[in-house]
């Protein structure tokens, strides 16, 4: 298996090297490729090695961690915070990131992390390579607030947006709300029997039972559910029907 290509962002060496040392010991698929101390840094870092994953702190000498991701267009590494200060974890999860981590590092609470974080990034790797002959993906990874939840495709009713969040209502009547905006899964799911109906909707096709005419109509699930179709989406949501 390819190791993740990581980088370490913090302005305090000592913890740069602490954290580098334990990923060493107890993390194999975990390849530091570098370590920058302040946002210029690691913004050139982040474009010539393009990891995966970056641990980053917040405080970076008088500019924050939060700063750099606004500066990292189309982001495509997965964040992991370390930091000494315990009052940023709302703007962490607004951020997306997978993790947060205090000062100093808990090695069991990192080793999770990590593990999380792994297979985010693996699974996100094998959805863009093209399937081998005979499978197809079943199952969906859903960042959390507790952490990473897999579930399977065929028991997601629908998505609804929540402005930077997504609330997925599964079969089993529960609600789940996932850190990642609804466009994060618009093109994969569609893919796979669902169709974005609404600005507001993605909808698995195989729960739909009813269509109701209208301008832009709307349809019945079979939880009992009624959601609004966009004019705009209404032909494509008809073309994925039939």
């Amino acid at each position: 298996m390819t190791k993740i290509k990581t980088l370490l962002v913090d302005d305090e060496p000592i913890s740069s090297k602490h954290l580098k040392a334990i990923l060493a010991k107890n993390c194999p698929d975990i390849e530091v490729m570098a370590i920058a101390n302040n946002i210029e840094d690691a913004l050139e870092k982040i474009y010539t090695l393009k990891p995966e994953l970056v641990f980053l702190d917040i405080e970076l000498g008088g500019e924050s961690g939060f700063d750099l991701l606004k500066r990292t267009e189309q982001k495509k590494f997965e964040v992991i915070f370390v930091t000494a200060h315990n009052q940023f974890g709302i703007e962490a999860v607004k951020a997306h990131a997978l993790d947060y981590i205090l000062k100093p590092i808990n090695k069991v609470e990192l080793l999770i992390a990590v593990d999380n974080a792994t297979k985010v990034i693996h699974n996100r790797t094998s959805n863009q390579m093209p399937p081998s002959i005979g499978t197809t993906q079943t199952r969906l990874s859903l960042p959390t607030m507790e952490g990473l939840l897999f579930v399977e495709l065929n028991d997601i009713i629908f998505i609804e947006s929540e402005g930077r969040y997504s609330r997925f209502y599964l079969n089993n009547n529960t609600k789940l709300l996932v850190s990642k905006n609804l466009g994060e899964y618009e093109d994969d799911l569609e893919k796979k029997g669902f169709a974005r109906i609404h600005h507001s909707y993605i909808v698995n096709l195989s729960f739909v039972e009813k269509y109701i005419k209208g301008r832009g109509g709307y349809v019945i699930l079979k939880n009992g559910k009624s959601l609004e179709v966009s004019t705009r989406k209404k032909d494509d949501f008809f073309e994925k029907l039939n």
